[in-house]
C-alpha cells in the first residue's frame, strides 16, 4: 500500500499540469465517496453529504449565488457520479497532453480555471435569461466540463490541422473533432437533460478567445500566471527564508556540509547575507517569469537553501 501511494505521489509530482488536475478531481470525488460509505455504516444521514457537495456547486438563482459566490471557482472540481468524472477526465487526459505540448503547463492551469469561470458566468446569464432552463427550478451545477471544453477548444483552434487517431482507427483533424463537440452541445441547448450546455459552450468560447488573441501576440492569461507565480514565490520564501527574526538555540559547534566552514563570525554572516541575496533574486525571477523559467542550478540552489533553514 505504501509503495502504491509513493507511486501515486511520484506520478503527481512528475506529471504535467493536466495530470495534477486529473488527480485533484479524482481525489475529491473519491473522498466524498468514502464519506458517504462511512455515513451509511454509522447510520448517519447521507443526504447531509449531498448538501455539503451542493455547498461547493454553482447556484444559478441570483440570491443563492450571492450567498455562495465561491461556487464559481469550486464547482469545476466537483462531479455528480463516477461516469460524469470519468468522461471529463478521459477527455482531459488525451486533450490535456496535446495542450501542454503546444502551450505549456502554466497556460493549462489558467485555461482550466478561467475557462471554468467564464463558462459558469455564461451559464448564470443563460439560466436567468431563458425561462425554459428554469422550468424545473433553478439548476445547481457542478463538473469540470466547462474547463475541459475550454482546453479542448483552445488546442483545437490553435493546432487545427493536427491529426489524431480516433479509437486507434480513424484519422481526424483536431478542428473537426472540436467543431463536432461544439455542435452537439449547441443542438441540445433546448433539452432539459440536466446538462449545463451553456457552460460547455461558454468554456469553449473562452478557449477560442484566448487562442485567437494569443496568435496575435496577446496573452490574456498572463495576469493569472503572474498571480500564481507570486503566490508560489511567497510560499517558497516562507519555507526557505534563511534570515529568521526568531533566534534559535544553536549548538556551540557548527558543522558544514559541502562547503568550507567560515573562518570567523564576520565571514559566516557575509556568506549568509550573500545566500539570502541570491535567494531573493531567484524569487524575484519566479514572480516575473514563473518557476519553470529557473535554470537547473537555480532550482538546486533553492532546494539546498530550503534544507538549511
Amino acid at each position: 500500500m505504501n509503495k502504491f501511494l509513493q507511486q501515486l505521489k511520484y506520478q503527481f509530482n512528475a506529471g504535467g499540469m493536466y495530470i495534477k488536475l486529473l488527480f485533484i478531481n479524482t481525489a475529491i470525488f473519491f473522498l466524498f465517496g468514502i464519506f458517504v460509505i462511512v455515513f451509511k455504516l454509522m447510520l448517519w444521514n447521507p443526504t447531509a453529504l449531498i448538501d455539503f457537495k451542493d455547498f461547493f456547486s454553482l447556484y444559478s438563482k441570483p440570491i443563492e449565488f450571492i450567498t455562495h459566490p465561491w461556487g464559481i471557482f469550486t464547482y469545476m472540481f466537483m462531479h455528480h457520479d463516477f461516469w460524469h468524472l470519468f468522461g471529463n477526465m478521459l477527455i482531459l487526459f488525451f486533450i490535456g497532453r496535446l495542450f501542454e505540448e503546444n502551450l505549456g503547463s502554466k497556460r493549462m492551469l489558467s485555461t482550466y480555471i478561467i475557462g471554468g469561470v467564464f463558462g459558469g458566468i455564461i451559464h448564470l446569464m443563460a439560466t436567468n435569461i431563458f425561462p425554459l432552463l428554469v422550468m424545473n427550478g433553478y439548476p445547481i451545477t457542478l463538473g469540470a466540463s466547462a474547463s475541459v471544453m475550454a482546453i479542448f477548444s483552445a488546442i483545437g483552434f490553435y493546432t487545427p490541422n493536427r491529426e489524431i487517431h480516433l479509437f486507434g482507427i480513424f484519422r481526424v483533424r483536431l478542428i473537426v473533432l472540436t467543431v463536432v463537440y461544439l455542435l452537439l452541445d449547441f443542438a441540445r441547448l433546448s433539452n432539459l437533460d440536466n446538462v449545463a450546455h451553456f457552460a460547455h459552450l461558454g468554456g469553449a468560447l473562452w478557449g477560442f478567445i484566448f487562442v485567437r488573441n494569443l496568435k496575435k501576440g496577446k496573452d490574456l492569461s498572463l495576469w493569472f500566471d503572474r498571480l500564481v507565480s507570486k503566490l508560489a514565490a511567497f510560499k517558497i520564501k516562507k519555507r526557505i527564508k534563511i534570515v529568521n527574526s526568531k533566534k534559535k538555540k544553536k549548538s556551540k559547534f557548527k558543522t558544514y556540509k559541502n562547503e568550507n566552514p567560515p573562518k570567523d563570525d564576520y565571514s559566516y554572516n557575509e556568506n549568509k547575507k550573500l545566500r539570502q541575496e541570491k535567494v531573493d533574486q531567484i524569487l524575484d525571477k519566479i514572480k516575473d517569469s514563473g518557476y519553470e523559467s529557473l535554470t537547473k542550478a537555480e532550482k538546486d540552489f533553492l532546494f539546498d537553501a530550503s534544507k538549511n533553514i
